[in-house]
C-alpha cells in the first residue's frame, strides 16, 4: 500500500464542527456596539502605523495585566486558593492580544481555548505524575509532557496560542499552581476572559480587534444570503446601497417563453445571440406540444423579439423587431 505524502496528513476539526457555528450576527447590533466586538462596514485591510501600536500596545498590555490582578487580588473565593501574584504566560498573551492583534495567534478562540485546553491538559498530567513517590524528583518532566500534549492538542483544534504552553508547564512545575489543582483551570479562564474585555475596548479604539471570533473562514449558509436583497442592492450586511438599480426590474431581465423573446431595448443582439433565444424559444414550444399531444399550433408568429423600454415608466413598447433567420 502506497503511503500518503507528508504534506497530505492533514486533519481540520473546522471541516466537522464549523457546519453548527452559526455566521456572526454582528451587523445587527447598533453600530457603536458592534464596532467594539471588531465589526467593520468595510474592513480594514491594514493596521495603524507602528508608532501607534506601540502606544496601543503599551496601554492594552498595562491595563489588560492590570484589571486581572485587581480581580485575582481583590477576589476572597479567589485568594483561598492562594494562587501567583500575576501568572507569567498572561504577559505572553498581553503581547498577541494588544500588539499582534491581526494575527490568529491573538484571537479570540485561540487566546481563550489555548489558554483553558492547555491548563486542562497540565493540571491532568501532573495530576497522573502525582501518583508517583518521587514526584518532585521528575516535576520537570510533568511539564515537558504537558507542554507537548498542549501543543498537538492545539494543533488538532485550531486554537494554537504560543502562551497556552506556558501555562501547561505553570501547572505541573510551579508548586502553588499545581496545589490549586483543578481550579487552576477555571482561574485560567477568567484571567483570558478579562484580558480580551480589555482587548475590545483598547483595540477598537483606533484599529480592529477581533479580526474573526471562531475562523477566518465565511460561515454564511446559501440560504442565509438573500437573493432578494441582494437584486434590491442590499448588501449580506443588511444594508441598502445607495443608489442602487433595480435589478429585479424588465430593464435587467430576459423573458423567454414558447411565444415570445423579450429583452431590455438597451441591448443589441448579433444575429447568433437571437439564434440562440428562438432556439430556446422553440425547444419550449416542443416540450409544450409535446404535452398537449399535439403538433405545435401554425398560428404563432416564427418569432419576435419584444424590446423592452428604458424610460421610467416600465410600458411595453410597441417596437417588435422579427426573428433573423
Amino acid at each position: 500500500m502506497k503511503l500518503p505524502k507528508a504534506e497530505d496528513l492533514n486533519f481540520n476539526i473546522d471541516n466537522y464542527i464549523n457546519q453548527y457555528i452559526p455566521p456572526s450576527q454582528l451587523y445587527r447590533l447598533p453600530y457603536p456596539i458592534s464596532r467594539f466586538l471588531g465589526y467593520r462596514k468595510s474592513p480594514e485591510r491594514r493596521d495603524v502605523g507602528n508608532l501607534l501600536v506601540c502606544i496601543w500596545s503599551f496601554v492594552g498590555a498595562f491595563c489588560g495585566l492590570a484589571v486581572v490582578v485587581g480581580v485575582f487580588n481583590s477576589s476572597p473565593l479567589i485568594q483561598q486558593d492562594h494562587p501567583p501574584l500575576l501568572i507569567a504566560s498572561f504577559g505572553a498573551s498581553a503581547i498577541l492580544e494588544y500588539n499582534a492583534i491581526r494575527t490568529s495567534l491573538g484571537q479570540p478562540r485561540n487566546c481563550i481555548l489555548g489558554h483553558v485546553i492547555s491548563a486542562t491538559l497540565g493540571v491532568g498530567i501532573t495530576k497522573l505524575f502525582k501518583f508517583r513517590s518521587d514526584f518532585e524528583s521528575i516535576r520537570w518532566v510533568a511539564g515537558a509532557v504537558s507542554c507537548g500534549v498542549a501543543s498537538g492538542a492545539m494543533v488538532m483544534t485550531n486554537t494554537i496560542h504560543p502562551p497556552g504552553g506556558a501555562t501547561a508547564v505553570l501547572a505541573a512545575t510551579q508548586p502553588n499552581v499545581t496545589d490549586m489543582g483543578w481550579h487552576f483551570v477555571p482561574l485560567i479562564l477568567l484571567g483570558s476572559t478579562l484580558m480580551l474585555l480589555v482587548g475590545l475596548i483598547i483595540n477598537n479604539i483606533q484599529r480592529q480587534f477581533p479580526v474573526y471570533w471562531w475562523t477566518p473562514d465565511d460561515l454564511r449558509r446559501e440560504k442565509d444570503v438573500d437573493v432578494e436583497k441582494l437584486s434590491e442592492g442590499i448588501t449580506t450586511t443588511g444594508e441598502k446601497q445607495p443608489d442602487a438599480p433595480d435589478f429585479s426590474s424588465d430593464l435587467y431581465r430576459f423573458t423567454v417563453t414558447a411565444d415570445c423573446v423579450t429583452v431590455p431595448d438597451q441591448l443589441s443582439l448579433s444575429r447568433e445571440e437571437v439564434k440562440v433565444l428562438e432556439g430556446l424559444r422553440d425547444r419550449l414550444r416542443e416540450q409544450r406540444s409535446s404535452r398537449l399531444h399535439r403538433r405545435p399550433s401554425t398560428t404563432l408568429s416564427t418569432g419576435c423579439i419584444s424590446m423592452i423600454p428604458t424610460h421610467e415608466t416600465h410600458s411595453q413598447s410597441a417596437l417588435t423587431e422579427p426573428a433573423i433567420h
